[in-house]
């Protein structure tokens, strides 16, 4: 499953890389976007109403709220130069412990670049002090729903990685891109 995750990541990022933007060019009748960005976590409290089961499907143990922001890319090679510092977005996410203590259940609203979106899904540990100690990564998808018209539905993929620091962009060790890396894809509706 990490192979795909970094297969799907790597086919983004390509895409990104060879057309100069997160759009997938198809002409007239564009029916998919693709999105690269990243996500900072700049809060976790005790879940709210907002995370209530009757809404989540699970019982919540923790509220998150990050933003959402747009990374730079080489378009030689497609590697990650950077990260703009404007948000473009934000999530408030509610986790929730599964029977299997490595998945977390995810409900997720936001909005990035003015598109609202609701996803549901999963979050699972990849692996504990990888690539150093006091380092925590996850990889999670969410299906995607809720979406303004023209968009009938679409996905995210994220590889993320949290550190001693847990909030903001600096990670502890330093040197990494905190928190999640994410591929966002849309769909359109098809026109006749």
């Amino acid at each position: 499953m990490r192979r795909m995750t970094i297969a799907v990541l790597m086919a983004a990022l390509g895409v990104l890389a060879g057309s100069g933007t997160g759009r997938a060019q198809g002409g007239e009748n564009d029916v998919e976007e693709i999105y690269i960005a990243r996500s900072v976590r700049h809060g976790r409290v005790v879940p709210s109403d907002f995370c209530a089961p009757t809404k989540t499907g699970f019982a919540p143990a923790l509220e998150d709220q990050l933003s959402i922001h747009a990374v730079n890319v080489q378009a030689s090679d497609g590697r990650m130069t950077g990260t703009n510092d404007k948000s473009i977005g934000e999530m408030r996410v509610c986790i929730g412990q599964a029977m299997d203590p490595t998945l977390l259940g995810t409900y997720t609203e936001g909005q990035f670049n003015g598109i609202a979106f609701t996803g549901i899904g999963d979050c699972r540990l990849v692996r504990g002090n990888l690539p150093e100690e006091g380092i925590l990564t996850h990889r999670c998808f969410l299906a995607l729903s809720g979406l303004p018209e023209p968009y009938v539905g679409g996905f995210l993929v994220s590889s993320s990685l949290y550190s001693k620091t847990p909030f903001g962009m600096e990670s502890s060790p330093p040197g990494y891109a905190q928190a999640g890396l994410m591929i966002i894809r849309l769909w359109r509706k098809r026109l006749p």
